[in-house]
């Protein structure tokens, strides 16, 4: 299993328990890779209303062309999400695949108004990137791509309400 489905796994976890716990890889002294300041600064400019790296963690780089990744809990927005995976790519080709690979165990659902999952989502009627919108393990999930900064978003609701979750992306990107 990769990297990145894993992180998805840990934060559909503890959107249910309400908590987040990350097990070490690697060597005890090793530091873990977790990009650079400047990659990192970048995703953090792309993250949704409310998330920060004051409540977003940086995690361990594994997937192919990842540059920067941070995990999030709850939303300070108590109609928000109960967590947030966000990664940055060095090109659309590593960006698509790990779009692809995070939603294939994801049952598909409809985004709102968006039509079938996956699509493409528009902002100023231009594409802004694929979308895709569903549930794991009977959690809302909205994975997404911003496809001009090579940025994955992935959304976990609380609850089921894929719609809501949908609309709240929407209004808070």
């Amino acid at each position: 299993m990769s990297h990145w489905n894993t992180a998805l796994r840990v934060v559909s976890a503890a959107t249910f328990t309400g908590s987040l716990a990350f097990a070490g890889v690697g060597a005890a002294n090793a530091e873990p890779n977790t990009g650079n300041a400047s990659d990192m600064n970048t995703l953090a400019a792309s993250l949704s209303k409310g998330y920060g790296l004051n409540n977003c963690k940086p995690q361990e780089l594994s997937e192919t062309g990842e540059l920067a990744e941070l995990v999030c809990g709850q939303s300070p927005d108590s109609n928000g999400p109960g967590s947030g995976v966000y990664a940055l790519f060095s090109s659309s080709t590593n960006l698509g695949s790990a779009f692809s690979s995070t939603i294939k165990d994801v049952s598909l659902a409809a985004c709102g108004d968006a039509g079938a999952s996956p699509g493409t989502w528009k902002q100023n009627g231009q594409t802004g990137g694929q979308i895709a919108c569903g549930t794991y393990k009977n959690y809302a999930t909205l994975t997404w791509t911003t496809d001009a900064k090579n940025v994955l978003g992935h959304l976990t609701a609380a609850n089921s309400d894929v719609s809501a979750l949908y609309q709240w992306w929407r209004t808070n990107g």
